[in-house]
């Protein structure tokens, strides 16, 4: 299937950029660290750039829930690990150009609370297209 680049917001070992990884629903999973994972459509910033958020589906569920993406006002959107990908247009979706990677990178803050001390990442002015 080949290999897809997007942007990784991994809020468990607090870090945000860049990744490369097998076009797999596998690796997906991995990645999120997850079982279950689903694609939501957002819009992110002040150009309301389209992209295709792929996020672990549990992420409610468990222990120690973490919010990943805010809206403007913020307002928790998603929760866990996000892996950032465009839409191709047809029916799947693709890598990430460097633009949208620098323009990615303006939109992530570092977040802590009284139950997670040590700063994590989250996408902001994120919101329904």
């Amino acid at each position: 299937m080949g290999k897809i680049t997007g942007y990784l917001v991994d809020v468990e070992h607090r870090t945000a950029g860049p990744v490369t990884i097998e076009k797999t629903l596998e690796s997906y999973y991995k990645i999120l660290n997850c079982d279950c994972i689903d694609i939501a459509r957002r819009v992110i910033g002040s150009d309301k750039r389209e992209y295709e958020i792929i996020c672990d589906d549990e992420a409610l569920l468990k222990d120690s829930v973490k919010i990943s993406a805010f809206t403007a006002s913020v307002d928790a959107m998603l929760c866990g690990n996000l892996f950032v990908v465009k839409f191709d247009g047809v029916d799947d979706v693709t890598s990430l150009s460097e633009d949208d990677i620098v323009y990615l990178k303006r939109y992530t803050n570092w977040f802590e609370t009284s139950l997670f001390p040590k700063p994590h990442p989250a996408l902001v002015c994120v919101e329904y297209k």
